[in-house]
């Protein structure tokens, strides 16, 4: 079974995936590298469809784990192994 992974990427308004140096508060470090600036955080899951956007890399993470965890979670009339 593959690892299922959900990785946080830090992103632009129009979502697309800022990959450039940004200061602390998410403005660009370079002001001539035409990026407009990190606004929000994303992560999607390798899995399905789920994803998730928040202005906070920690609100990201913490759903993120909680979603992953559902994905860990024994199924229902299947059996445990211990």
């Amino acid at each position: 079974m593959a690892r299922i992974t959900a990785t946080i990427r830090p992103l632009h308004d129009d979502g697309s995936v800022c990959a450039h140096k940004v200061t602390s508060t998410g403005k660009p470090a370079d002001a001539d590298s035409g990026c407009t600036g990190r606004t929000q955080y994303g992560a999607a899951c390798s899995a399905d469809t789920w994803t998730f956007t928040s202005s906070t890399k920690a609100e990201v993470a913490y759903v993120r784990d909680r979603h992953l965890r559902q994905h860990a979670a024994p199924r229902a009339g299947g059996t445990q192994q211990q």
